[in-house]
């Protein structure tokens, strides 16, 4: 559906800046895209590569077969009707109602007023605003200004929706109900939707794929449920933990006094990680039965990311020396995630 080749972006001048480097990403009809980053690490530019509002340096960006950087400005204006755009702070004209705002790309299409109704009406009704076709936007929420930037880039029957930090500006609860929202929309209408962020609950809510950008690279990509449960890069890993945390506090740590080394007087102390069906898994009633260790549970609990439950506890193996090694084989023959963080005093 989307598929960017190679994309490169340099702004040149007294600071030369290379905002992309080399970026390539394929993205399928009707997913839910998240390019996660933090400020200044490219995102912006790379989204706005995708309906070529910056023109790469170099590289291709192909829609539905069109590659879009061999258009001249008439062919692009045309295939831009097929892509919305939504931004952070709603960029919605004061002086016209909510209709009117959304009207507004139609008519500068030169539809007729009865053409205009017959596409809006409809869309006003997914987005919730049927009940307010004639208030201004100084007489909404945020929440109510974002479903009129949405039903304004739905208005065109666009094949993709861009999210610009659409919910950034915006509350914890209305930025739950926008996400629903824009879940609805991709289910409703089977849109391709890329979404920008630098939040991470974003990214879990609503999004089947993520990539993580930094320093204009991507430096990992993948579905949203493989690299939450097992991040490679440590700004993923500091995205992630802000949202679902699998450590001890460093307080918690000092107190159990963590060795790197296995030494006289200590016990393993192992993190595990289940996801889907492996969270059935009796792990700890096998460590007890199987190789008489004394399991202390320090941590645990069970998030739900896409629908797939993801499990994490951190435990000490007390015991035997050669049982707890016994119990960390069987650790890593079951389909788990398992990982030494360190050894602690034992308890006896």
């Amino acid at each position: 559906m989307i598929e960017l080749k190679h994309i490169s972006k340099i702004y040149e001048g007294a600071n030369r800046v290379e905002a992309l480097k080399d970026i390539s990403l394929t993205i399928e009809q009707g997913q839910i895209y998240g390019i996660i980053g933090q400020s200044g690490a490219g995102k912006s530019t790379l989204i706005r590569c995708i309906n070529m509002l910056e023109v790469p340096t170099s590289g291709n960006v192909i829609i539905d077969g069109t590659d879009l950087t061999t258009l001249n400005e008439k062919q692009l204006r045309e295939e831009r009707k097929y892509i919305g755009m939504i931004f952070q702070h709603f960029n919605l004209l004061s002086s016209r109602t909510v209709y009117d705002n959304v009207a507004f790309p139609l008519e500068l299409q030169g539809m007729s007023k009865a053409e205009i109704k017959e596409r809006i009406l409809p869309i006003l009704d997914i987005v919730k605003l049927s009940d307010r076709l004639d208030n201004y936007p100084s007489q909404l929420s945020g929440g109510q200004k974002q479903r009129v930037g949405i039903a304004r880039a739905l208005a065109s029957n666009p094949k993709v929706l861009l999210c610009d930090e659409a919910t950034s500006a915006l509350d914890p609860q209305t930025t739950k109900s926008i996400l629903e929202l824009l879940k609805d929309i991709n289910q409703k209408l089977n849109l391709t939707i890329v979404l920008i962020t630098h939040e991470m609950q974003v990214i879990r809510e609503i999004c089947d794929r993520v990539a993580v950008i930094e320093g204009g690279v991507i430096l990992e990509e993948g579905t949203v449920v493989d690299v939450f449960t097992n991040p490679q890069e440590a700004t993923t890993k500091d995205f992630i933990s802000a949202v679902v945390s699998d450590n001890l506090p460093p307080e918690a740590l000092e107190h159990l006094e963590l060795h790197d080394e296995w030494i006289e007087g200590t016990a393993p102390l192992v993190r595990l990680k289940f996801t889907g069906q492996a969270t059935d898994e009796p792990v700890v009633a096998g460590l007890v039965k199987r190789f008489d260790l004394d399991v202390s549970i320090l941590f645990g609990g069970v998030d739900y990311i896409q629908n797939t439950s993801v499990g994490r506890l951190i435990l000490i193996l007390n015991g035997d020396r050669t049982k707890a090694q016994e119990g960390l084989h069987y650790l890593n023959e079951l389909n788990i995630g398992s990982e030494v963080i360190g050894y602690v005093r034992a308890n006896h």
